[in-house]
Formats: structure tokens, sequence, C-alpha cells
């Protein structure tokens, strides 16, 4: 069996075919459908932060103190 794989978005009972795979398809088809878990997906939503900044002009930082916590 030959398969094709892709994203898209489901809106509704509609699953939409990128224009490269319509046609492709032709007759009967087997459709598989899995959604991502967003904590598993390595392309989930990226977060940005907004802008921070600490002055550490006169922090020492002390190693053998954080291993202790």
């Amino acid at each position: 069996m030959i398969h094709y794989e892709f994203e898209t978005a489901v809106r509704g009972d509609v699953i939409h075919i990128p224009a490269e795979y319509k046609n492709k398809f032709k007759g009967k088809v087997k459709v598989i459908l899995m959604m991502e878990d967003i904590a598993e997906n390595k392309t989930a939503k990226k977060f940005s932060f907004p802008y921070f900044a600490a002055d550490t002009t006169n922090y020492v930082f002390d190693r053998e103190e954080a291993n202790e916590r």
C-alpha cells in the first residue's frame, strides 16, 4: 500500500488535502487520524518572554552552594 504523510488542519468534518497530493487520490482511501500531544510535540508553540535584564556585576556564583540545594 502506498502512503503519503502530511499535516493539515481539520475544520468541522473536513480534512484539507494539500494541493500537491490532490491528484494522487482516486477512488477509495484509508484514513488514519492521529492528534499530536502538545507535551510530546517538538514543534509546539514557542513561548516568548518579555525582555528582562538583571545586573550581575557584583554577583559571585558558588557552585558548592548551588549543589547543596
